[in-house]
């Protein structure tokens, strides 16, 4: 795919290259990069721009001139995360976003500079990024600084292709030469949200995919359950004035061959309006995500060929996008759950309660124990991150937006999420056994299939890093 000014880049763009599809840049970006890096450079040499001999942060009023190595050394001092080692997937996807942001031609960065991030992604070039240490603003400057030091300075570790590598080695076997940053070029870099939104498209994005998936796991729980059509009918769909119940009601593949209730449960008869109101509010996290991921996301930052100083890096978008994508899951989570009691009781589906048939002690009881820890989980990490807001650079930094952290929170619900809908699947699996008269199946096997079944139904295979989030 191409990064392109003014081209938008979706949450299934970022999904995508992430894994490992190829990108390049439009030579109309790389131009208008070249036309912000003259219009920068004319800008300091006629006073004060920020990064370019300032310092920086609280610190912005210092005049330290110019010097060979001063840019390497603001990677240096930023360079600062610890922790687990961030995924693959999510390093391409940082990397990915920060391309299509410089892309828009409004960062003071050379055209090369912003290719090397092109060409390392199409290398497999994948530096080695610790998970925390990034408040969100002024940009995700740890994990970017990190980044920087391997790409631009070969310094550190990297894979490349499943190979760990030092940065040096795959810069080397690339074919690349370590680039130099001019002045202001690494603040330039680092500046920005790219982490931060880069976790939060994945997330948004596994969370569509697997509530597509959910739906079709309903389906089978239905088939056991039975309900009432009129539920699920085209009359909801059109007397609710939201696309996206309509458009739950246009996917499901309900069948009620059995009617036994004029009313089912909440957790079946209101599905359309839940998962409807949840798909909503994932497509307009991902509205948000993709306008960050094509926008500047810089400071300072060149517009009509003047130098502006502004506030484009900060990541409070991505943050409230993770935080209310997380809420839209646990309600999600909360109707799968009550689905598995349902499973379980004779009143609903008229099979022996907990499916304890003869020859077992509990039937499939724990299944929905398993369902409520889970579910009780995506719960608490409903709880919103970017409201816990600690002021940095002493006063100077005193908002900021706790993005990162958001993001990799909503990573960890769709995790719990595609584990929880592992448990409705295997357990409407176990009760339509039990209808057929035939046993039920060791449990644990019967969860790790149905969990391999939701990860490639969903088409989360290339993202299965996420299922196995602690």
């Amino acid at each position: 795919m191409k990064v392109c000014a003014g081209q938008r880049l979706t949450v299934e763009d970022i999904c995508n290259v992430a894994v490992n599809s190829p990108v390049s840049m439009c030579q109309e970006s790389l131009q208008l990069l070249s036309r912000s890096r003259k219009a920068y450079e004319a800008g300091a040499s006629l006073g004060k721009v920020y990064g370019y001999s300032t310092g920086l942060g609280a610190l912005a009023s210092a005049e330290e001139g110019t010097w060979r190595g001063r840019e390497a050394q603001v990677l240096r001092e930023h360079d600062l995360g610890i922790g687990p080692e961030a995924p693959r997937e999510v390093v391409r996807a940082a990397m990915l976003v920060r391309a299509s942001q410089l892309a828009q031609g409004f960062a003071p960065v050379r055209p090369e500079v912003a290719q090397r991030l092109v060409d390392s992604l199409n290398y497999d070039i994948v530096p080695a990024v610790s998970l925390e240490g990034s408040v969100g603003a002024s940009g995700d400057l740890a994990p970017l600084a990190r980044i920087s030091r391997c790409i631009y300075s070969g310094e550190g570790q990297a894979t490349v292709r499943g190979r760990r590598l030092s940065c040096g080695e795959a810069l080397e076997a690339a074919g690349l030469k370590p680039l130099e940053l001019g002045p202001g070029e690494a603040l330039a870099i680092i500046n920005s949200n790219a982490f931060s939104v880069a976790m939060a498209s994945l997330g948004v994005c596994a969370s569509l995919r697997l509530l597509g998936e959910s739906l079709n796991v309903m389906s089978e729980t239905l088939e056991v359950t039975g309900c009432n059509p009129q539920h699920f009918s085209t009359a909801v769909a059109n007397s609710k004035r939201l696309e996206g119940v309509k458009d739950v009601v246009a996917s499901l593949k309900v069948d009620c061959q059995r009617s036994p209730r004029l009313q089912d449960p909440y957790c079946i008869r209101c599905v359309p309006q839940v998962y409807g109101s949840a798909l909503e509010v994932l497509r307009f996290a991902a509205k948000l995500l993709e306008a960050e991921a094509y926008s500047s996301s810089d400071n300072p930052f060149v517009y009509n060929d003047s130098v502006y100083h502004a506030c484009n890096f900060h990541a409070s978008a991505a943050g409230m996008a993770s935080d209310m994508a997380k809420v839209a899951l646990a309600h999600v989570g909360n109707m799968i759950e009550r689905r598995t009691a349902h499973l379980l009781s004779s009143a609903t589906t008229g099979l022996p309660d907990f499916l304890a048939v003869k020859g077992t002690v509990v039937g499939a009881m724990i299944y929905q124990y398993t369902a409520a820890s889970l579910a009780a989980k995506l719960r608490q990490l409903a709880s919103p991150g970017s409201v816990h807001s600690i002021p940095t650079s002493g006063l100077q930094e005193d908002v900021v937006s706790m993005a990162p952290n958001s993001s990799y929170e909503l990573l960890r619900s769709t995790a719990v999420l595609a584990r929880l809908i592992a448990v409705e699947d295997a357990l409407a699996s176990q009760a339509s056994k039990v209808a057929r008269g035939l046993p039920l199946d060791d449990p644990k096997d019967a969860l790790e299939r149905s969990l391999a079944k939701v990860v490639g139904e969903a088409g989360l295979s290339g993202l299965s890093f996420i299922v196995n989030l602690a």
